[in-house]
């Protein structure tokens, strides 16, 4: 199993993505304490992206062929995504930690969507922008088009915010998990 898991990490090019994304998110959530909520939401966002980078292998059609469930896997390495990105960014900022939990799962869960839909090498793109949107635009309730496009900074009660971030991680992890990411072809 340890050698499984080596291997998978390698040929997801995850320990270089792992550090990467630790020190993004380590300066970002330093740099913007005195903006907690968007500057937790942009480090959550920068590391979903660089490590959903791994999402999509070398070799997607070599996966779906393979003899072991992959669904397990994709579903546990989503979850190890959301987990770094929440830990990371709990240590380093002051932000709520619903909001930060709630951001890690509806991150991992976009960067899931993106790499289905669009494939492993663009999975960062969604998550970056959301991220971008939650930083530039002011964290408003009302109108509701502006709650919706920033709820990565809204307050971590946010009716809305939890609602897009549970359909985010649960629809992204679902097509995921299932089918995995987009074919390059």
């Amino acid at each position: 199993m340890m050698r499984f898991l080596l291997l998978y990490a390698r040929s997801r090019q995850i320990p270089a993505a792992l550090a990467a994304a630790v020190a993004l998110m380590a300066v970002v959530a330093l740099l913007g304490r005195n903006h907690a909520a968007a500057s937790a939401a942009f480090a959550v966002a920068g590391g979903a992206a660089l490590l959903g980078f791994g999402l999509g292998g070398p070799d997607d059609r070599l996966e779906n062929t393979a003899a072991r469930r992959w669904a397990p896997r994709r579903a546990a390495h989503l979850a190890a995504i959301a987990f770094v990105t929440a830990a990371v960014v709990l240590v380093c900022t002051k932000a709520p930690a619903g909001l930060v939990v709630r951001d890690a799962a509806g991150f991992a869960g976009l960067a899931a969507l993106a790499a289905r839909l669009l494939g492993g090498r663009l999975a960062w793109a969604p998550p970056v922008a959301a991220g971008a949107a939650a930083v530039v635009l002011p964290a408003l309730p009302e109108p509701f088009v502006i709650a919706l496009l920033t709820w990565p900074a809204q307050p971590a009660g946010n009716g809305p915010a939890a609602a897009t971030a549970a359909i985010f991680a649960v629809l992204g992890g679902a097509l995921y998990a299932a089918r995995g990411a987009r074919d390059r072809d």
